[in-house]
């Protein structure tokens, strides 16, 4: 699969908290932010289609609940 090159900001604090955890981890900094990313992007599909199925069924909470029950 082809990649793409792009450029974030953050601030320094921030930078040197990912690059500790990429560290840590044994990964590269690169590899830590895309599995990040790709972790966060499944949690929300997940989410949505949760949200999904419970307007289906005519039944409603909220994302705080949601996260309170199943987090």
């Amino acid at each position: 699969m082809p990649t793409i090159n792009t450029s974030i900001r953050m601030s320094e604090e921030l930078f040197g908290r990912v690059k500790e955890e990429a560290a840590f981890s044994g990964v590269s900094l690169n590899a830590f932010i895309v599995e990040l990313l790709a972790e966060k992007i499944q949690d929300e599909e997940d989410y949505h289609d949760a949200m999904t199925v419970l307007k289906e069924h005519n039944k409603s909470i909220s994302r705080e609940e949601m996260l309170k029950k199943y987090a």
